[in-house]
């Protein structure tokens, strides 16, 4: 892919997979204090996508190959496209690096997602949206590249706000566990605008 990335958050998971909803939505999804989270624990492997409310959010991570316990780290690129990589290798960065370049062509295409507040909401399906069982959001913010993977936070992890600007319809992609060599693996997953055509 010929983007140009920035490093805007990365998300701590225990092998749930996070969603990723129109923020207008978010109170909409009960994983801890109702039965949302059973809904994800009965899908198929390759889900990609689950109702929430009226509408649909992407489920990211959940491999389950590449790492349970892991962080899924966080990229934009300027033409507004979201990548969230999961991976594992002895020169982090440099697999990072890899995943984010690594061709498109062959990822498996999801439904499309509505993000029409212009606020996207990731947070552990295993948590409720909004409310007294749901995590704290943090701001999208570019910064370096982790060096290495590292060990959770000693405090509960947030999930991330991501400002999309207008209204905008994003296409799914999804790279499973991929091998770059014996040592190093990554699975991706894209949110593509519809506008850029790609």
């Amino acid at each position: 892919m010929r983007e140009s990335w920035a490093h805007v958050g990365r998300l701590w998971t225990n092998g749930e997979p996070f969603l990723a909803v129109d923020a207008i939505g978010r109170s909409e999804w009960r994983g801890y204090s109702n039965d949302d989270f059973e809904r994800v624990i009965d899908l198929a492997a390759e889900a990609t996508t689950i109702s929430v409310g009226a509408g649909t959010a992407a489920l990211i991570g959940g491999d389950g190959v590449v790492r349970d316990d892991s962080w899924i780290e966080v990229f934009q690129s300027e033409a507004g496209v979201l990548a969230f990589v999961q991976a594992s290798g002895p020169d982090y960065p440099s697999v990072l690096a890899a995943a984010l370049q690594y061709p498109d062509t062959e990822d498996d295409d999801g439904e499309h997602l509505l993000v029409g507040c212009g606020e996207l909401a990731v947070f552990s399906t295993a948590l409720d949206g909004t409310g007294e069982y749901s995590a704290p959001l943090s701001p999208a913010r570019p910064g370096p590249v982790p060096l290495v993977h590292g060990a959770p936070r000693r405090e509960p992890d947030p999930g991330l706000l991501l400002q999309t600007g207008n209204a905008t319809t994003y296409r799914l992609k999804t790279r499973w566990y991929t091998e770059l060599n014996s040592d190093s693996c990554f699975a991706r997953w894209l949110l593509i605008p519809v506008r850029n055509n790609r």
